[in-house]
């Protein structure tokens, strides 16, 4: 079990700021789950966990200068990873408006 954290506390206003601190974490949580994938570990973000923040910094004994952010359960899955399918990129990328296929 992986509790990504932001060393600071991470104010509820104004929006912009939350969403900055927030924006700073989660590409490194991406690269963890994907490096994960590429062990193939399996890996998945949470959030639902940490509802509350003082109820967490306890329960893990942080200081309460330290945000957690997110929780990444991580472990060798059960059988084995099949290939990833995907809908092909021309199906889910719209160009200039919502549904306006850009690969089509």
């Amino acid at each position: 079990m992986i509790v990504a954290c932001l060393k600071g506390v991470i104010p509820p206003w104004p929006t912009v700021a939350t969403s900055s601190a927030y924006g700073s974490i989660y590409p490194a949580v991406q690269n963890l789950l994907l490096a994960a994938r590429a062990a193939g570990l399996g890996a998945g973000l949470i959030t639902v966990p940490l509802w509350s923040k003082l109820l967490a910094r306890r329960a893990l004994g942080l200081p309460w200068n330290v945000t957690p952010c997110a929780v990444i359960p991580l472990g060798w899955p059960i059988g084995r990873y099949g290939p990833t399918t995907r809908r092909p990129i021309g199906e889910v990328v719209s160009l200039d408006s919502y549904g306006n296929r850009a690969f089509r």
